[in-house]
């Protein structure tokens, strides 16, 4: 029995033409879809694919088509000289199909991690921005309290020259002058303008809505999440050791939260591969403090008494205007910030906030006693 394989050879040339057809429509909409989005890395891979793919299906099909062609025409012979180019071809889609997947496998990595940077940078540029507001609400309020105060000292002298020759004018006028009641006027008027000088200083900037019960350790966590990236790249290792009680004090997240960043860039700047810096919160003599600590080269007593000034550089490393920001920030909460290096032994620098606004400017009554003997 015989068996005809017509069939068979229909289906394949129909299914070759079939497939030249369905790869070219896969085409126009890659092309479509780039067109709408060409920044798109999807939309790229996309049209690169279809490319790639409509190349494959363009060789294999004519291939099968020619084949079947020749084998007709009784030229079978011609087959085997084209089959191996057809064959080539087929392996030079195989590899170009794999090298944009490969690549744009690579490149969709690439864009998941810049996504994630551009977030991050973006969250960063928030802060900033509300911590340049912050910052300028403050300058603000201290100017407006300064001007108000150079005012008051420029009024207050004329004010009681005014009002002691005025008693004096009084003192000495008799009393059936029709003039005395008037001077009495003056005076009185002289009177409430000392009063409101006197109210003017003693005025003070209103904190209320800059500083509110914050929690050091998350604050401190927070600074130390922010560096991590930076310092893996200097293959610096930032270790944190938190308080295990809550450290609460009155102060401004933002700006605290910089100035830990400061110092703690700093070391890093300072540092090398290889070193180590501990962050560690505590609670000491009523103060809730953050010591940062490194085991890098240390700075020199010349250097050291240098470090909070703006713009200073070292040869090692330049401190810029990071830890004069945050000496100014620390003091902004009445607070304090010292550094004690030594070179070879690395650098320590301690930041002590009160719990309270004015705890550290307060003294004590035994402090005071022991203070006047």
């Amino acid at each position: 029995m015989h068996w005809s394989l017509l069939p068979v050879w229909m289906l394949d040339f129909l299914g070759s033409v079939g497939m030249i057809i369905v790869s070219f429509i896969c085409l126009r909409t890659a092309q479509k879809i780039f067109k709408s989005s060409p920044e798109n890395a999807l939309a790229n891979y996309l049209l690169w694919f279809c490319i790639a793919i409509f190349a494959f299906a363009v060789s294999r099909s004519v291939g099968h088509i020619i084949k079947h062609v020749l084998y007709f025409a009784d030229h079978y012979e011609w087959w085997a000289r084209l089959s191996p180019i057809s064959g080539a071809v087929n392996t030079i889609t195989f590899v170009v199909i794999a090298s944009v997947t490969l690549y744009f496998r690579r490149t969709k990595t690439i864009m998941n991690r810049m996504a994630r940077d551009r977030d991050i940078i973006l969250k960063t540029g928030q802060e900033l921005l509300e911590l340049n507001q912050e910052i300028e609400e403050i300058v603000a309020e201290r100017t407006q309290t300064e001007i108000a105060l150079r005012i008051a000292h420029e009024i207050r002298n004329p004010a009681v020259i005014i009002g002691g020759l005025m008693r004096r004018i009084i003192k000495n006028t008799p009393g059936d002058s029709p003039n005395k009641e008037r001077l009495a006027r003056v005076q009185e008027q002289a009177e409430k303008l000392e009063s409101l000088i006197a109210k003017i200083h003693v005025v003070e900037p209103d904190r209320i809505p800059k500083f509110s019960c914050q929690e050091l350790n998350a604050l401190v966590e927070e600074a130390v999440d922010a560096i991590q990236q930076e310092a893996q790249e200097k293959a610096v290792v930032v270790l944190l050791d938190r308080s295990p009680a809550a450290l609460t004090f009155q102060g401004n997240s933002h700006l605290v939260k910089s100035a830990v960043i400061h110092v703690l860039r700093n070391a890093i700047e300072i540092c090398g591969p290889g070193n180590t810096i501990q962050v560690s919160t505590a609670l000491r003599d009523k103060r809730v403090t953050t010591r940062i600590a490194d085991n890098g080269p240390g700075m020199a007593k010349e250097i050291l008494d240098h470090v909070f000034e703006p713009f200073f550089t070292t040869v090692k490393g330049k401190t810029g205007i990071g830890l004069s920001y945050a000496r100014q920030i620390i003091e902004e909460h009445n607070g304090s910030i010292e550094i004690d290096s030594k070179e070879g032994l690395g650098t320590s620098v301690t930041i002590n906030l009160p719990p309270l606004l004015g705890e550290l400017s307060r003294e004590s009554p035994a402090d005071e006693k022991k203070d006047s003997e």
